[in-house]
């Protein structure tokens, strides 16, 4: 079995597949409520405002493929970056790369923290924290401690 620190990378490269890429990419709708994106399901009617005439119908519905495929577009880079962590973890088992690519979501979760914050519902935020506090501490126990140091 790995250190700690690379089943943890290992378990997050498993979090950005499966529910974090897989997942919304099946359901955008329930994807996009961690970022407090509200966005209507398939069976859900247009909201009444939007009944009221065929333009503002087409509007609302062209609006919520926008907001479908953006959210899409978001759980294929999470796809994207769990197999990256995949790869560096279970093929090239290379330790610093995988710490070096751990410490690249920090990116993505910084600026996912940032926009929720902005644009998104206040309450969806501490998820977006988490992902951060995982990138700081598994990347940078990745980066810093070496396969045969004493503690990891």
């Amino acid at each position: 079995l790995p250190p700690p620190a690379e089943c943890l990378a290992l378990f997050i490269a498993t979090l950005e597949i499966v529910p974090f890429g897989i997942i919304g990419l099946r359901d955008p709708s329930f994807f996009a409520d961690g970022y407090g994106l509200p966005i209507s399901r398939e069976s859900d009617t247009s909201p009444a405002s939007a009944k009221r005439s065929g333009n503002n119908q087409s509007t609302y519905e062209e609006d919520q493929k926008t907001k479908k495929a953006l959210v899409a577009a978001i759980a294929a880079r999470n796809v994207q970056n769990g197999v990256l962590l995949a790869v560096f973890g279970l093929v090239l088992r290379d330790r610093r790369s995988l710490g070096v690519a751990v410490m690249a979501g920090l990116v993505a979760t910084v600026a996912d923290s940032v926009i929720v914050s902005a644009y998104g519902a206040k309450d969806k935020i501490a998820g977006h924290y988490v992902g951060v506090f995982n990138s700081l501490a598994i990347g940078g126990s990745l980066l810093y401690w070496g396969r045969n140091d004493p503690l990891w």
